[in-house]
């Protein structure tokens, strides 16, 4: 595998990287119990460290320049070799293509942002910060993903169109670890979405996921509803438009939401104390949203959703009970 320091003509350090300790996720003990297996590409090992707080070491965030670069949508090429690569090389679609030519950019996009539309939020549009004022921003998304395009319009995030252009120089920053400067760049982000609309005085706020992306269906998604309601809770769906989303939860100090993507837009624009409560899948759980939670004075919670025949059930006593356990010790802190 090529290596981007092998290929670049510089490599800067923009954040060291750090080690800290990531804070212990809120949990009943009988939702522990239901657990089953890890989402792919993690391991219950991990998932219990995370659950029990552990020391993170969190990587540096590295720049690297190239000289005479074709950034695509599927990865970004330089004479001899390709980066960042998402899915297959177009070739015909290269070819036909009209490419523009620019003298410096930044590349914004990396595979995993590509892929899964929450990525670009947390990956994507917090990198995106990166770019240097004398460079064009190259940051593409997927075209059916329609609250990206709506977030670049309600940031006033300003992007190339072309699909395929050629850099004179380009940078491009490899940017996984929660360091503090990512940490800085993610409150940023935070604080621009809720200067949208400021604080609209709901207690809590629930993200219906229905039928959408990975198949995570909640059966008993009406009964969380009329719970949540009855607490004068916002309700939301993943389909709606994105500026409805944001405005109806600005402020927000509790979230809920089935465990994917669409989680983000509750937590860009909650409270920066807020609890965030996921419902897991049983059989593939995951707490990858830990570590954003950490470089907040917020609070993870989960709760565990037992499969149960194309969907997932989860207990909704336990889910009120979570919420009301956080409330309970932010009381007795004060006190």
């Amino acid at each position: 595998m090529p290596r981007l320091a092998d290929a670049a003509i510089e490599v800067i350090e923009e954040h060291p990287s750090s080690t800290a300790f990531s804070k212990p996720v809120l949990m009943l003990d009988e939702d522990r119990a239901k657990v089953e297996r890890a989402q792919a590409a993690t391991s219950l090992a991990t998932q219990w460290a995370i659950i029990d707080g552990r020391d993170v070491v969190h990587q540096a965030t590295v720049r690297y320049v190239f000289r005479d670069v074709l950034a695509t949508p599927f990865g970004f090429f330089t004479t001899h070799e390709g980066f960042a690569r998402s899915g297959p090389v177009r070739y015909a679609e290269v070819m036909s293509a009209r490419i523009e030519r620019r003298p410096s950019g930044f590349f914004a996009a990396s595979p995993i942002t590509q892929q899964y539309f929450g990525h670009w939020i947390r990956d994507g549009l917090i990198g995106s910060y990166l770019k240097r004022p004398h460079e064009d921003l190259y940051f593409p998304s997927d075209p059916a993903w329609s609250h990206a395009r709506e977030y670049v319009d309600l940031l006033g995030v300003e992007r190339l169109q072309a699909d395929y252009v050629v850099f004179d120089e380009m940078s491009y920053c490899r940017d996984v670890g929660q360091n503090a400067g990512r940490a800085a760049r993610l409150e940023r982000l935070q604080a621009r979405v809720q200067g949208l609309f400021g604080d609209v005085g709901v207690p809590g706020a629930f993200i219906r996921r229905g039928r959408t992306g990975v198949a995570r269906v909640l059966l008993n998604e009406d009964e969380v509803v009329r719970a949540l309601s009855a607490r004068g809770f916002a309700i939301v769906d993943s389909t709606d438009p994105l500026e409805h989303i944001l405005r109806s939860v600005s402020g927000t100090p509790v979230t809920v939401a089935m465990e994917g993507s669409h989680w983000n837009h509750l937590f860009l624009a909650s409270r920066r104390d807020a609890l965030h409560v996921t419902i897991n899948p049983a059989d593939r759980f995951n707490n990858i949203f830990a570590d954003f939670i950490d470089h907040t004075p917020g609070q993870l919670a989960t709760t565990v959703a037992v499969r149960e025949g194309d969907g997932y059930r989860v207990d909704v006593a336990n889910l009120l009970r979570l919420i009301d356990l956080h409330e309970e010790g932010k009381n007795g802190r004060r006190t």
